[in-house]
């Protein structure tokens, strides 16, 4: 809703482990996505950084749109008009203006968790691969650094969410984007700049920054592969070339008989009589 645009909500890492020195934990744990601090409001572009399920995966993104408990997300998941603008107080049903009236109390307090309604948490619309959405209720998740003991040495539990307001072209391989900005100043690699641009699904909604021709670069061998291609096609296609006909039967006991007779030769196991015999055998 319109007026609880401006709150936000701070989430704090909670960092155990067998190791009790905290210099060292929190050096093992700087090594994860998962940060120790994450402030969110409503419309933080949002990554997922873990896998969930088959269509929600580390790299999906996302999009907050509310805040919630658990109690309150069972109810607005069989009532979801209570977060459309567009739908008035007058047009919902008894339930749904309920559970409106609620959420709006929880963004008008100074304070929460709220003791009504429990620990607030983001509610995420995120986008899925067949160009649909999915709501979820995003709850901490657990990371790990263990010895193969099983000895936990140093765990953190965070939102499984970092904020996605930009990418690195790395992380951004395999997304289609509908408008995405583009900057091509730091290229380094042969076929970066291809990923990049490659991840706007239209000419309209690819906005490019530090052109530079000579960072979009493709592989020597890639172009190698092509152009042999192309002269293979080309040389088949000339009247002159005779295209290769099937192989019989025959053949292929010959080729066989060849490969195996290179075979024995290579390991020197076997003297010149075996040879012959061998080769009789194939007559």
């Amino acid at each position: 809703m319109r007026d609880l645009q401006g709150k936000s909500y701070t989430y704090e890492a909670l960092d155990t482990g067998t190791i009790t020195d905290m210099a060292i934990r929190d050096k093992l744990l700087a090594n994860m996505m998962a940060p120790k601090t994450i402030e969110l409001k409503k419309g933080a572009q949002v990554m997922l950084i873990k896998n969930m399920d088959e269509s929600l995966v580390n790299g999906s993104l996302g999009k907050v749109v509310a805040f919630m408990s658990e109690t309150q997300f069972d109810i607005w998941d069989k009532h979801p008009d209570v977060l459309d603008e567009t739908i008035d107080d007058d047009e919902l049903d008894e339930t749904s203006k309920e559970l409106r009236n609620t959420i709006k109390r929880t963004y008008s307090r100074n304070k929460d968790p709220l003791p009504e309604t429990g620990k607030l948490y983001p509610l995420v619309q995120f986008s899925v691969a067949d160009g649909t959405f999915r709501e979820i209720l995003v709850q901490p998740e657990e990371w790990k650094i263990e010895l193969p003991s099983g000895e936990v040495q140093a765990q953190r539990s965070q939102l499984p969410l970092i904020l996605a307001w930009a990418l690195s072209i790395h992380k951004a391989q395999g997304q289609t984007l509908e408008r995405v900005k583009i900057d091509l100043k730091k290229i380094f690699e042969k076929g970066q700049a291809y990923v990049a641009l490659s991840r706007a699904t239209s000419q309209a909604g690819l906005e490019v920054h530090n052109f530079d021709k000579s960072k979009v670069m493709a592989h020597p061998r890639v172009a190698q592969f092509y152009n042999s291609l192309y002269s293979v096609n080309k040389a088949l296609e000339h009247p002159k070339v005779a295209k290769p006909l099937p192989k019989k039967a025959k053949d292929y006991e010959e080729d066989f008989m060849i490969a195996e007779m290179a075979e024995l030769a290579r390991s020197k196991t076997i003297d010149f009589d075996e040879e012959e015999e061998a080769m009789a055998a194939y007559g």
